[in-house]
């Protein structure tokens, strides 16, 4: 049977039909761009630039952990998203590719010795010499993860880029006219003359029933109550779990012998040191000492002064220079080393204090290390805790009953709004309540939601049921109707009063004779400027203030919303400017900032518009699930 398959196999027809089906397995199950085209990598271009998914990818994780770092908080891809974090990680990468545009087409480069010189002259690579110190530059880069390779190519990409993007608005200076006019603008001072006259409910007309319903119907916003929410929480924290958890004195002592060091204040000492250009020099200079010459004489002699040799109180470990270390601190007090040959220079070392190391006994932190013990054993069993909760959740088990079989916090909400007030207006107690608060509403009645982690804490929540919000009726809110009516109609009395005594004061009345038919004292203010609040003189006030000529007349409502200021600007002598005072030199720097910024984002468009550039936005949506 084999045989004929076999002969039957060679015919041109069996050929064919093998072609047909080895060309729908290669297209449809694994060689589909061999036939279909090749499915790229490159989610951006810019010119003969490339921007890949792998790129963005890693820059967008790496500004997450600098996000988290810098701000002690962990952010999610999905919050990163909605606040629009990975587009501005996508455009940075487009403007790096136009300025690598921009390099190539210039034909410019960076020679290795250039480059190294810009890194020795980086004060984040110098050692306590003030010198280039190549084991704190191999032990920053271990830190960070990166080859020296990968540090220079990075390094040569960032100089080159920033020579041509710092050639736009770099050393900009801004006209002295309008700096000038800035100064005179923000720094700009007032004295003025006011009195203060007041309205009250008596004097006006109380509103009417349809009056009532009217300003009812024109402000529903305010008369309408938010959607509230039954909800049900439960939280495991190992906080909550660690004071319950029974520590052995056999516990204590071995974590005690674990974490001796944290219970050490370890040994401090006071250096000295005077760097020579080599051995026989120093050797000189310590037979120069043993003779009876100072220390600081000897230093003076090659130029240090007293702070210039002074390595300050340093712990061993603080001392990078291992040979140095161990020199430094097995000196005797006050006395002057042998020359020590360092890793980068020679010195001789003199230590001024000691400050003995200190060890706390096991009684002396027996509370403190209890709690951590407790809090150690906590966060192991919190991951348990977790999966037996999950485990009950799965079962349709009520939280009542898993809160109460494992033992963790409960709180159930009759109601609550998005705000976190309850319906008398109260703040409710909610554990992680901005994250709790954020998911409930964003839940709904019978979802089954995953749990939220803070740290190593878990939270679970069930939406019970959900009042939507609605309008109160009239009847019901009639009272504060009323109450915020009169106080509106107050208000606009108060405001009313200033403003024809103001109208009045530019007329040519003068100010005492307005004060004292609103039976009000005049009083007078000093040094209000611009923009800025002052006692008594908020900024609705000085805004009025400001909007006047000398002379002229303002009023303001006050805040609290049933009196106002009637206000006359005083002229002031006229500003001197400086341009080399403090305030001159922030004003100009700002400026010449913000020009220099608006450049260079000038520049970057015109660049990406010169080359042409253009996003794949099937690959972004397949990456982040969004429009670029």
């Amino acid at each position: 049977m084999l045989d004929s398959m076999r002969r039957a196999a060679k015919g041109w027809v069996a050929k064919v039909l093998i072609g047909i089906l080895a060309l729908s397995f290669g297209v449809f199950w694994g060689i589909q761009d061999v036939f279909r085209g090749y499915s790229s990598d490159v989610l951006a271009s810019v010119g003969d630039q490339q921007v890949t998914a792998q790129q963005f990818t890693r820059q967008f994780q790496d500004t997450l952990r600098n996000y988290s770092r810098q701000t002690g908080q962990s952010i999610t891809p999905d919050i990163a998203r909605q606040i629009g974090l990975d587009r501005q990680v996508l455009m940075d990468l487009i403007r790096g590719a136009a300025l690598d545009a921009e390099t190539a087409k210039l034909k410019l480069a960076v020679s290795d010795e250039q480059l190294a010189g810009i890194i020795a002259q980086d004060p984040m690579f110098k050692g306590l010499d003030g010198k280039f110190s190549p084991e704190v530059f191999r032990s920053i880069l271990r830190n960070n993860n990166l080859t020296e390779a990968e540090y220079l190519a990075g390094e040569r990409i960032r100089f080159l880029r920033t020579a041509i993007s710092d050639s736009a608005g770099e050393n900009l200076s801004v006209p002295a006219a309008l700096v000038e006019a800035a100064y005179r603008f923000r720094m700009d001072e007032r004295d003025a003359r006011f009195f203060v006259v007041t309205a009250s409910e008596t004097e006006v007309v109380a509103p009417a029933d349809d009056e009532l319903k009217k300003y009812y119907d024109d402000n529903p916003q305010t008369y309408t109550a938010p959607e509230y929410r039954s909800v049900v929480v439960m939280k495991a924290d190992p906080a909550d779990i660690a004071p319950k958890i029974i520590v052995s004195d056999e516990q204590l002592q071995s974590n005690y012998d674990r974490y001796r060091s944290d219970f050490t204040t370890p040994e401090t000492r006071v250096i000295e040191q005077i760097v020579f250009p080599d051995i026989d020099a120093a050797r000189k200079a310590r037979d120069r000492i043993a003779a009876g010459e100072d220390f600081l004489a000897i230093a003076k002699e090659l130029g240090f002064d007293e702070a210039g040799i002074s390595l300050g109180e340093r712990r061993k470990e603080d001392i990078p220079d291992d040979l140095l270390a161990e020199a430094a601190f097995a000196l005797p007090a006050n006395t002057v080393s042998d020359p020590v040959q360092g890793r980068l220079s020679v010195v001789l070392l003199r230590v001024t204090k000691i400050t003995p190391a200190v060890e706390k006994t096991l009684d002396e932190v027996k509370g403190e290390l209890t709690s951590r013990i407790q809090l150690e054993q906590a966060r192991n069993q919190i991951l348990d805790l977790y999966n037996s909760v999950e485990d009950a959740r799965a079962a349709q088990t009520p939280f009542e009953e898993i809160a109460e079989k494992a033992g963790i916090p409960i709180v159930a909400l009759g109601s609550v709004d998005e705000t976190g007030l309850d319906k008398d207006g109260k703040s409710v107690e909610l554990p992680f309540k901005d994250q709790v608060l954020q998911a409930l509403f964003a839940s709904d009645v019978g979802v089954e939601n995953d749990a939220l982690q803070e740290g190593d804490a878990y939270v679970w929540y069930e939406v019970r049921e959900v009042t939507p919000s609605v309008l109160r009726p009239f009847e019901d809110v009639k009272d504060k109707v009323r109450a915020d009516l009169l106080a509106r109609k107050v208000r606009e009395l108060a405001s009313e009063k200033a403003q024809k005594l103001a109208e009045r004061g530019d007329a040519g009345t003068p100010i005492e004779t307005l004060a004292s038919e609103a039976a009000a004292q005049v009083q007078n203010v000093s040094g209000i400027r611009r923009g800025q609040a002052a006692d008594g003189f908020d900024l609705a006030a000085v805004t009025a203030l400001f909007s006047v000529p000398d002379s002229g007349f303002a009023s303001a409502v006050q805040p609290d919303g049933r009196s106002a200021k009637v206000m006359q600007a005083l002229p002031v002598l006229g500003l001197t400017f400086d341009p080399a005072s403090p305030e001159g030199k922030t004003i100009g720097d700002s400026l010449a900032k913000g020009a220099s910024g608006d450049l260079t984002a000038m520049f970057m468009t015109a660049l990406q518009d010169e080359f042409g550039w253009s996003i794949d936005e099937a690959l972004w949506r397949r990456i982040t699930g969004s429009t670029p």
